[in-house]
């Protein structure tokens, strides 16, 4: 009694996919999905070329290199001025627009890195999002003619 699993004929294994040592690729430039290939099989030998023979054409750069998307045009602000009301915890802030409208503001990281300080009372330029209109973020801290900065 012989199983069929034991004499089955011996099918051929998968080949190991080894990375490509070619200069141009290992420098993770253009051609990143080409980064692994799989290897000749045994036996194969690679035809020598004679001086008859035409060099082989020149492969298309474009294929190899995928463009990547443009990021698209940044999202349009309102650019408003106001005055600030309120100092709330965490850098924000409630801000009176100059059309009367009150807004959630929040300090931008350029004056959060540079420690300007905002108080109530203090007239600053402020960028709100035409999706968003009850927030913004101060960009701008202007100088009041009575302080002394």
């Amino acid at each position: 009694m012989s199983f069929s699993l034991f004499n089955a004929p011996a099918t051929p294994r998968p080949r190991l996919r080894l990375p490509i040592s070619s200069p141009a690729l290992a420098g993770g430039g253009c051609g990143g999905n080409r980064l692994f290939q799989t290897p000749a099989p045994a036996g194969f030998v690679k035809p020598l070329r004679t001086h008859d023979s035409l060099p082989p054409p020149p492969r298309p750069v474009v294929a190899l290199c995928a463009k990547k998307a443009s990021p698209g045009m940044k999202e349009q602000k309102w650019t408003h001025e106001g005055v600030i009301v309120e100092s709330l915890p965490n850098g924000m802030f409630r801000v009176r627009l100059d059309n009367e409208d009150v807004v959630l503001g929040y300090i931008s990281g350029k004056i959060r890195k540079n420690f300007i300080r905002m108080l109530p009372g203090d007239k600053v330029k402020i960028e709100v999002s035409r999706y968003d209109s009850t927030r913004g973020r101060i960009i701008f801290r202007l100088r009041s003619k009575d302080s002394g900065d």
